[in-house]
Parts: structure tokens; C-alpha cells; sequence
């Protein structure tokens, strides 16, 4: 048996200390110059709102260079990491053995957590590409129903509308039924005065948790397909900018954000496997109508899209909007082009505040592009360019369409070569 002296015991006992407290402990974090409270939050793998609450600092608070932040400690299990996608680095651990025990290449891993060499800290957590969960949904009071709300229920319970299975049936199914269409033709032409931000007011909820990352457009990082998903760059210049705005008649969509900043677009991500708009605006920014119709889902039991709504258009056509902090209308409402039905968050597989806009024809999923009106933006403010047209008839030959099963996402085509 092997016996250790004083000295060496105390090294053992300061060895253990320091990792349980580099795993667990507060720090502190002298602010430099160029930081931002996403970076910092980023860089310790905590959430801004945890950031802000440690240091007593409001929304509006800037950050000094110079300033001492506290960086409260991870007290979730590895168990609670894993869950979340992630791997806390322990004694022995090692990039290869990491990568081999998640059966993802290195390269990936270390991509995934911006690691140059081969060093790693005990305690750190490592994302793991490919094993995100779904962001935890808010906890927000149930708003009380108005009374064309409560007659919308009623509605979508003899149409049948409202489960799950609709949400499939119409977004890569078979199609709606016609009694589907023919209620989504009863739709308003003009915003009721009683929808919300009309003669319904959007207050704030005391019971709301922050947990939504207010991140600038070029910090935000998308739906998870194993690299690291940022948005699409944006051009310099862009010669869309001395075309004029064309008009939004029939056979356009509005833009489901009023000041949307185009993040990416169809056919990005891995494969082309992106077959969305993903369009940013701050947590919390309400989330509009792209044309009028009937709520035929709103929920969050779809895996990975979050609270979600998905409305049915008098064309047969489907538009959904996915990740959203709130939902504001339920199933069998009839609703308006503008009008508000979410507020923009960031939950279900989402990295960052967006929404998720798809737009859907026959069970195929089209790019809304060039349908949109106004015409949608990068972050420096110029337009994308796109070749806009209206559909009021045949499909387009601007208005590319594939059915999802065309373009699976990475994760399910790693799933299945793991069979």
C-alpha cells in the first residue's frame, strides 16, 4: 500500500480543491476592451440573463473596459450537462477519448468549441455537435381568452384542427382537407379591432423568465446541424438597393417581422437540409401574419421547432413560424395579414433569437423569398437580393419547392448509419 507524506497529501488536497472549485466557484473576469456580455457569456458557457443577475446589471447596462464581472460557477450535474448537449471535462479526460465516446470526428468537436491545440481544462464543458436538446420553454401565465377566442376553439374542435397530427398532415403530409380551406377563406381582410396590439394590449408578465439571449444578428447562431451554424455573410454592396420596393398585392407574403435581418435562407445548412427563412429581431418583437388564414396549430409538439404556429391560407397554401417565446392566438382563429400572433423567442433546437418561417405548398417546402414585401434585409442594411414575383396562379419558377424528405437534416442521417 502506498503511503504519502505531509507535503505530498497537501499537494492532493490543493489538486482536489482547485478542481472542484474551477468546476463550481464564482470567478471573476477583468472586461477589455472590444468585449460584449454575449462574448463573455459565451466564452464561460452561461446565459446572458445569469450574467446580468450575477452582476446587478440591467438590460440597458453597458460594460467598461476595466470592470470586474463576476462568472458564477456550473453547479449542473454531468448528467444535467449531458442533457443539454454538453460534456464537462473530468481527470483523464482527453479530446480523442471525448470525441470516440460521442462518435463524433475531432475536428467537429474542436470546431464546435473554438479549440486550436489538444488542451483541455478539467470542468470546462465542451458542446457536443449533433446532441443538442431543446431549449427549455419560459414559463408564461396563461392569458385570459377573448370572447372570439373562445368561439375559435369551438371552431377548430368541429373542424378538427388543433393536434398535432394536422401540424404533420400540413406541413409535409397529404395536404389540407377541403372544409380547412373553405373556414380559412371566412379570414378578415383587415386587422380586427380587438387582436392584440389593436384593441388588445401585449403587457409585459411579471412570471416571464428571462432566459431569451438578446444577441446582436451577426452573434447569433442558428438550428444545430453538427458545424457552427452563423448566418449566411452579407454583401458590401448590393445592387437590389436601387431597384424599387415592388408592390405587395395579391400573391405576396408580408414579412412576419417588421424589421426583420435576414440570417439564412433556403437550402443553407449542411446538405441544403435548411428548407426556411430564418429571419432575426429581439426577444420578445411580435411576430405577424404573412397572409390571412385560420390557425390550424399552435403549441410545442413539434420536436424542435418550440412553441409554434402554423396558419392554412385561402390558396391551400401553409405558412409556419416556429421558436417563438409566446404564441398569442390559438387554434380556429381567423386571423389577418399583419397581424400579431407570436412574440419572437428562442426555444425548441434554436441557438439564438429568431424565427423559423416555412412556407408550404403540397407538402413541399418553398423558399418565400421572393415573396416577401417589403423585400427582406441583411444586418448592414442592405436588401437580399432575390427576383421578386407574385403567386396568384401556377408556382413560380422563382419559388423553388422540395419536399423535406429530399434534404434530411444531418442529425437523423447520422442517426441512421449509427443502425
Amino acid at each position: 500500500m502506498m503511503r504519502y507524506g505531509p507535503l505530498a497529501l497537501a499537494v492532493l488536497l490543493f489538486t482536489s480543491l482547485f478542481a472542484s472549485s474551477d468546476a463550481h466557484a464564482d470567478r471573476t473576469y477583468v472586461v477589455r476592451n472590444g468585449d460584449t456580455l454575449s462574448g463573455i457569456a459565451r466564452r464561460f458557457h452561461v446565459t446572458i440573463s445569469t450574467l446580468r443577475r450575477a452582476n446587478r446589471l440591467r438590460s440597458s447596462d453597458s460594460i467598461r473596459a476595466g470592470a470586474r464581472l463576476t462568472i458564477p460557477g456550473r453547479q449542473a450535474s454531468n448528467r444535467a450537462a449531458r442533457r443539454a448537449g454538453y460534456h464537462v471535462v473530468r481527470r483523464g479526460d482527453t479530446l480523442s477519448g471525448i470525441a470516440a465516446r460521442y462518435r463524433v470526428p475531432i475536428r467537429a468537436l474542436k470546431r464546435a468549441n473554438r479549440i486550436r491545440g489538444e488542451n483541455i481544462r478539467i470542468g470546462a464543458r465542451l458542446r457536443i455537435p449533433g446532441r443538442r436538446s431543446e431549449n427549455h420553454l419560459p414559463r408564461v401565465a396563461e392569458r385570459e381568452l377573448r370572447p372570439d377566442q373562445e368561439e375559435a376553439k369551438a371552431r377548430a374542435e368541429r373542424l378538427g384542427l388543433g393536434s398535432v397530427r394536422v401540424a404533420h398532415t400540413l406541413l409535409g403530409g397529404p395536404g389540407p382537407e377541403d372544409r380547412w380551406v373553405a373556414a380559412a377563406r371566412q379570414a378578415p381582410s383587415r386587422i380586427p379591432a380587438y387582436a392584440f396590439g389593436v384593441g388588445t394590449p401585449i403587457v409585459p408578465r411579471e412570471d416571464d423568465e428571462e432566459e431569451d439571449a438578446e444577441e446582436t444578428p451577426d452573434e447569433v447562431a442558428l438550428e444545430d446541424d453538427g458545424h457552427e451554424g452563423v448566418e449566411e455573410t452579407p454583401p458590401e454592396t448590393s445592387s437590389a438597393n436601387d431597384t424599387p420596393e415592388p408592390v405587395a398585392g395579391p400573391g405576396t407574403l408580408r414579412s412576419p417581422l417588421d424589421e426583420a435581418v435576414y440570417l439564412r435562407g433556403w437550402g443553407s445548412g449542411a446538405g441544403g437540409y435548411h428548407l426556411a427563412v430564418d429571419l432575426y429581431a429581439p426577444p420578445g418583437t411580435p411576430v405577424k401574419a404573412s397572409a390571412r388564414g385560420i390557425v390550424a396549430y399552435e403549441g410545442h409538439g413539434l420536436r424542435g421547432y418550440g412553441r409554434m404556429v402554423v396558419i392554412l391560407h385561402p390558396s391551400g397554401r401553409v405558412t409556419a413560424y416556429a421558436h417563438n417565446r409566446e404564441t398569442l392566438v390559438v387554434e380556429g382563429e381567423l386571423v389577418a395579414r399583419g397581424q400579431i400572433i407570436a412574440l419572437v423567442g428562442n426555444t425548441g433546437i434554436s441557438r439564438g433569437p429568431h424565427v423559423h418561417f416555412m412556407l408550404v405548398d403540397g407538402g413541399e417546402h418553398c423558399d418565400a423569398m421572393p415573396l416577401f414585401r417589403p423585400r427582406i434585409r441583411w444586418r448592414n442594411g442592405n436588401i437580399v437580393e432575390t427576383n421578386p414575383v407574385a403567386w396568384t396562379g401556377e408556382r413560380p419558377e422563382e419559388v423553388r419547392c422540395l419536399p423535406k424528405s429530399s434534404r434530411p437534416h444531418p442529425g437523423t442521417r447520422r442517426r441512421r448509419r449509427r443502425r
